[in-house]
């Protein structure tokens, strides 16, 4: 029965999968029955949240907002790709802001959300944040097209990709240029921050965990890059000592 629903979006399994999905959905509507049936009220009490969510998932229909897609964690969102081959990503969404320094790249502001807010939703919290660790605003954000339609925010101007305008000049254009192209830098940090710093994959439990293992991500990703900062300065000091003991000893 299980292996029918597999791979139901192929036009030849569709009937077939569709078929099964809608059996599977009974059979477990039945035994949801059946274990209510058999419980006490002092167990329908104790068990009340998961008995909740159980009859959500049988009951959730292809359109309804806020389904849930994993039982060991409700939170988790159905977040569109636009990509042909991977349409969809199953997680939650994570906004970050980083410095704009050339090679030296630190993460400022890191935030998870459990909706699916819109992509130019979540500058505002992020600046906020930094707001609230004491840091100061950047006069300028560079954002992807998913920012369109935010100019300012807290007094910061917001950057995206457009077109240029008929009064602006060829420096005003490179100058622009050059700023979104260096946003494309974010891209590989994300990257990294779920392949090598694990925020891929959420190993902590409960809402709030997703919101840890993204601060988690960027403390590591900004401990790394200040290891690379003082190793840097160390062999600095070394070759400036080394070279005026050599230099001492010819003349």
């Amino acid at each position: 029965m299980v292996r029918n629903t597999y791979n139901g979006k192929h036009p030849k399994r569709a009937k077939k999968a569709g078929k099964a999905k809608r059996r599977l959905k009974t059979i477990a509507g039945a035994l949801l029955r059946e274990l209510e049936r058999k419980m006490s009220d002092e167990q329908k009490a104790l068990y009340r949240k998961e008995l909740s969510l159980y009859k959500r998932v049988i009951n959730q229909q292809k359109d309804d907002k806020d389904k849930i897609y994993s039982l060991h964690k409700p939170f988790t969102r159905c977040i569109p790709k636009g990509k042909t081959h991977k349409q969809y990503e199953f997680g939650n969404k994570v906004g970050l802001i980083t410095t704009g320094k050339r090679g030296r790249k630190v993460i400022t502001a890191i935030k998870a959300f459990l909706d699916t807010p819109y992509d130019g939703d979540t500058i505002d919290p992020l600046l906020e944040q930094m707001q609230q660790n004491k840091l100061k605003l950047p006069q300028e954000l560079a954002y992807d097209r998913g920012g369109k339609g935010r100019k300012q925010i807290k007094g910061v101007t917001i950057i995206t990709p457009d077109k240029p305008k008929a009064s602006d000049t060829v420096y005003q254009k490179r100058c622009k240029r050059n700023k979104c192209r260096a946003r494309a830098a974010i891209e590989p940090i994300i990257g990294h921050l779920k392949k090598d710093f694990r925020m891929e994959q959420n190993y902590l439990w409960g809402e709030k965990g997703i919101q840890i293992n993204a601060f988690m991500a960027a403390t590591a990703w900004n401990l790394k890059k200040m290891m690379e900062k003082l190793v840097r300065e160390f062999l600095h000091f070394v070759l400036r000592i080394f070279f005026k003991q050599r230099l001492q000893l010819a003349t």
